[in-house]
């Protein structure tokens, strides 16, 4: 992960600055609105509604932070997810993130127009306008000079509060407390996802993790203490203000704080509150032009929006169009929309943003990607990120529907905007997506799997069933015997089946066993130490067979391909009905071409880690014979970088866990299936795994194995690990075909 830009941006905000920018994105005009509602809706438990909503809160912050301390660059929200999920889920996170500010600072500069009209007859909308166009040009100017402004505004509402908190606990009546959750636990919840939209900013803080001083210990020190302090504010004023106020003057009140601090603080203290009010809205709406101008700024570095956007300015250094704009579209909402609307969708766009966090940072945890080594961890993860984002999320149904229509058409229209860009050609930043995410926490998932149970063998003298031809054992099956047997501290089990046609009563069906066929195997295979048993069985159904032949000591079942592979048949043959068989221990088939011994074996797969079968046994054999081991993984040419170095670390990783040493390759080629068709007719055995998502049309007419082992000149085993379910399709035709028997 790159560190550095064309575009770096000073570093000059300490833990004061970040603390009181933060706390500035949450206390704003919902303190002195939202009680009004809240108390509505749920009555003195609207104290616990805020409560709960920070708790929310608090558990995004800890995501954030971890992300910003890994990836301290401005754009917070937008660069995190990008990297974790790629451009098209950064595209949509970072329109929706900067929007959701922008609703947010719409609603502070409205709410600024309503409180300066409590001391002078101006008009609200005129208010609103001059007081972001001020904002705007304080922001042009620096980072430093707006956290001055942000600590200046921040310390004063935070004084005039605190007076009001003072006068309110020796007035609050707690009688008026009850009862205290006048709608119940449903109506505690909804108005949880009412007054959601107040903790907003907090996670957008973090977008100016790249002018903040020693990221790794600013951020969590002023983020956490951020929220804390707020949360306990907002619970302290609903307390108050339910406490010296019945529930229904709060709800029919305009500005209920204010009217609650003139019953203890007198006349004084309405125009206190009301002075808070411009505080409070300042600083919200400021904080909101901070923050919300770094994500244009980050995403024109990616390519995603016009590269304009992504230079700072000569002067000051900072991202002055980013500003203007951001500045410019707020204005324009506070002339088109209501305060409820912009503070619905706000509240909508940031919740969808806080769960993305979430989920970003249990998805980095798991693909452990190099460049990720933050300075803070998430406690309890993933168990705390994921219930974070589910609490989230459940706070949508209650933001109207309003702001859900408009969240699904936002994000449809962010998909648009990416894909547009990327026609245009231009390149976009990060080149990869969440597949690739997803892709790298499977191999690290299927690393740490494999180091826990490579060489654990069974106890109770497991045994290796081995079902061949008589008098048709060829080499390559020998060797394969010999070495799972020595794998895995096993006896062996040689059983041969004959099938009895229908009209053949089986008690007529004789056959005796070649006597010098086995002793041919038994001196070729010259086994110390491990019995070797041979069975024959009669029946009508030969698959039936072999399954009844595997008991609680099976610990494999390796059979011998003698059948021509038909790429295409009406009838499925045994090799493809067994393995989709819902088999109950790993089963490994060999088809054998080759003429010499094994000098070289190719494991292969063209997507996604190894099944762990298939890396063991090819390494019993590789340890038995000495062949050359190599694991290759087949990725279109078209793959991403971080694909690749996913893929080449896994399969360095790999080698550790084998007790033969590996080489490994990663092909990347138009065409995966040809370029492993290629590398395998290099070796003389291929080792992979059965098809879990086979092609439906060659389902039905019996092709259980895929392009590559149908292909490919050398021997191959194909194995399988226990348990996978035959397709519907496949148990209907031999249901049939039975009955027509």
């Amino acid at each position: 992960m790159p560190r550095g830009s064309d575009a770096d941006l000073s570093r000059d905000l300490g833990v004061f600055a970040v603390f009181t920018i933060a706390s500035g994105t949450m206390i704003g005009a919902g303190i002195f609105v939202l009680p009004g509602p809240a108390a509505e809706g749920a009555g003195p438990a609207s104290a616990l509604s805020f409560g709960i909503a920070g708790l929310i809160a608090l558990v995004a912050t800890m995501c954030a932070v971890e992300l910003a301390t890994a990836m301290p660059k401005a754009g917070g929200p937008y660069y995190f997810t990008s990297r974790a999920m790629g451009p098209l889920v950064g595209t949509v996170v970072g329109f929706g993130a900067w929007l959701a500010l922008i609703f947010k600072g719409s609603f502070a500069l409205e709410g600024l127009g309503w409180y300066v009209t409590e001391f002078s007859a101006v008009p609200v909308l005129g208010v609103a306008i001059v007081g972001g166009l001020l904002l705007i040009l304080i922001n042009w100017v620096g980072a430093e000079e707006t956290g001055h402004l942000q600590n200046f505004v921040v310390i004063g509402l935070v004084a005039i509060l605190a007076v009001f908190a003072g006068g309110g606990l020796f007035a609050a009546n707690a009688e008026l407390w009850s009862p205290f959750a006048t709608t119940g636990v449903e109506g505690v919840i909804t108005t949880t996802g009412l007054v959601f939209i107040s903790y907003l900013g907090i996670v957008k803080a973090t977008a100016v993790a790249e002018e903040v001083e020693d990221p790794g210990r600013t951020l969590p020190r002023a983020l956490f203490g951020a929220v804390v302090f707020v949360t306990l504010l907002y619970v302290g004023v609903m307390l108050i203000v339910t406490g010296v106020m019945p529930i229904e003057a709060i709800a029919g009140s305009d500005a209920p704080v204010a009217e609650a601090g003139r019953l203890f603080l007198g006349g004084l203290g309405g125009a206190v509150i009301a002075l808070a009010g411009i505080f409070a809205t300042v600083s919200t709406a400021n904080a909101a032009i901070l923050s919300s101008s770094r994500f244009p700024f980050a995403m024109s570095r990616d390519g995603l929006v016009t590269r304009k956007l992504g230079k700072p300015s000569p002067r000051f250094g900072t991202p002055a169009r980013s500003i203007w704009l951001t500045g410019g579209v707020m204005i324009a909402l506070v002339l088109i929309l209501e305060v409820e609307d912009l503070a619905k969708l706000g509240g909508t766009f940031g919740i969808l943003v806080f769960a993305l966090l979430n989920v970003t940072v249990v998805l980095l945890r798991r693909s452990r990607p190099e460049w990720y080594d933050p300075d803070y961890r998430v406690p309890f993860s993933p168990v705390l990120p994921i219930l974070g984002s589910v609490a989230a999320l459940a706070l949508i149904p209650f933001m109207g529907v309003l702001s859900q229509v408009s969240a699904v058409a936002f994000v449809l229209a962010g998909v648009g905007w990416y894909y547009v860009q990327t026609q245009r050609g231009e390149p976009v930043k990060p080149d990869h997506d969440v597949r690739d995410q997803v892709l790298g926490a499977q191999y690290r998932q299927s690393i740490e799997e494999k180091r826990s149970r490579i060489g654990n063998v069974a106890t109770g003298g497991p045994h290796v069933l081995v079902e061949t031809a008589e008098g048709e054992t060829n080499p390559h099956l020998l060797t394969a015997m010999r070495s799972f047997v020595d794998r895995f501290d096993a006896d062996l089990d040689v059983l041969t089946i004959t099938e009895v046609p229908p009209q053949i009563p089986l008690s007529e069906a004789d056959h005796e066993v070649d006597d010098d066929w086995i002793g041919r195997i038994e001196r070729e295979l010259a086994l110390q130490n491990h019995a070797v048993v041979f069975d024959h069985v009669r029946t009508r159904d030969r698959t039936d067979a072999l399954l009844e032949s595997v008991n609680e000591r099976t610990e494999l079942v390796l059979v011998d391909w003698h059948d021509p592979i038909r790429k295409h048949h009406l009838q499925e043959s045994h090799v493809d009905e067994i393995l989709r068989s819902e088999f109950p221990v790993r089963l490994a088939v060999l088809k054998h071409r080759g003429t010499g011994g094994i000098g070289e074996i190719v494991v292969a797969t063209d997507s996604g880690p190894y099944d762990r079968a298939e890396v063991e046994l090819a390494d019993a054999i590789a340890t038995v014979t000495g062949a050359t081991l190599t694991l290759v993984t087949a990725l279109p040419q078209d793959a991403s970088e971080e694909a690749t170095t996913s893929a080449r670390s896994y399969l360095e990783e790999l080698t550790d866990v084998l007790s033969s040493p590996a080489e490994t390759e990663v092909l990347e080629a138009a065409d995966a299936d040809r370029a492993l068709v290629r590398r395998a007719n290099e070796a003389d055995l291929l080792v992979m795994g059965a098809p879990t998502h086979p092609d439906r049309v060659r389902e039905f007419f019996g092709q259980t194995t895929d392009f590559v082992a149908a292909e490919t000149e050398t021997s191959v085993l194909v194995v399988k690990e226990p348990g996978e379910q035959v397709p519907f399709s496949r148990r209907l035709w031999r249901r049939l075909q039975r009955f027509g028997d």
